[in-house]
């Protein structure tokens, strides 16, 4: 789960990289038409959608390794590197980090603790730099693209584990809204 502190609340998202598991754990196929095609990142002009979006592309890219779909984690990949690069957080993905990725996108264990690592360390990262408005956009992208992948899955596959997955999100859902609404509040974007 990633946890953000903005005066003094707290606000609890959980990982995609969880949703994506169950997934996988309940025996669904890869489906690359739920994910958010790379296509789309022209798109994205202003800091707010490169956030959210950024986001929605690290929960694509945990949802390709699971399936070690290697073609798809490498452009995903891309799509994530140059949306830190263009929001100034090259620092959360240095050269090392992202060696480590391409050296290790073919192995789906060592793409998934990659995947968590990078997760945490762009948290840790926007929050030493204070950039706490860039961080809660991120995790709202990985928590609705998730959520996306979980009622997407449903409608194919009924299961009452992921059925639970989706009603848990109400406490999230109540969170992010507080979360945006302070942004809403201090920054114009």
């Amino acid at each position: 789960s990633g946890v953000l502190n903005i005066g003094g609340e707290l606000f609890s998202v959980p990982s995609p990289l969880q949703t994506a598991m169950l997934i996988q754990k309940i025996g669904s196929i890869y489906d690359k038409g739920i994910l958010n095609t790379k296509e789309n990142m022209n798109q994205y002009a202003t800091d707010f959608s490169k956030a959210l979006n950024l986001g929605i592309y690290g929960a694509d890219l945990g949802y390709v390794s699971m399936y070690n779909k290697t073609q798809d984690a490498i452009s995903y990949l891309a799509a994530v590197k140059k949306l830190s690069d263009d929001l100034g957080l090259s620092g959360a993905f240095d050269t090392q980090t992202m060696e480590r990725f391409q050296k290790n996108i073919s192995n789906k264990d060592s793409m998934m603790v990659l995947v968590g690592l990078a997760y945490r360390a762009g948290d840790a990262f926007l929050k030493n730099n204070k950039r706490n408005d860039i961080s809660g956009l991120i995790l709202t992208g990985g928590w609705i693209e998730s959520l996306n992948f979980a009622i997407s899955v449903n409608k194919t596959k009924e299961n009452e584990e992921v059925k639970r997955r989706i009603a848990d999100q109400k406490q999230a859902l109540n969170s992010i809204i507080k979360l945006l609404g302070q942004y809403e509040a201090q920054t114009e974007f």
